[in-house]
């Protein structure tokens, strides 16, 4: 169900987050999904099609389950929402 749901979530979405030669969107561990995006916005993009075609297939993400990460020097906090739920940031460490 998760390669259905990803492969509607990202149907004709053109950004991709370069790792080595390969441009990648997500990584899958278990029953875990990883987003990747370059940018605050990007994944707010990601995080709202996956929300959208979840409802379509009746999933939905749990709010409250997910997390977010941000990989980088930049302190500065993100916000991403799903479903009205501000997801909470978590680190490296």
């Amino acid at each position: 169900m998760a390669e259905l749901l990803m492969r509607k979530a990202l149907d004709g979405y053109k950004e991709r987050f370069k790792i080595g030669e390969r441009c990648i969107t997500n990584l899958w561990y278990a029953d875990d999904i990883v987003l990747i995006a370059s940018t605050e916005e990007e994944l707010q993009d990601i995080v709202n099609r996956l929300h959208e075609a979840a409802t379509e297939l009746g999933m939905k993400i749990n709010g409250k389950k997910t997390e977010v990460m941000k990989v980088c020097d930049d302190p500065k906090p993100i916000t991403v929402t799903v479903a009205g739920c501000t997801l909470s940031e978590t680190s490296c460490g």
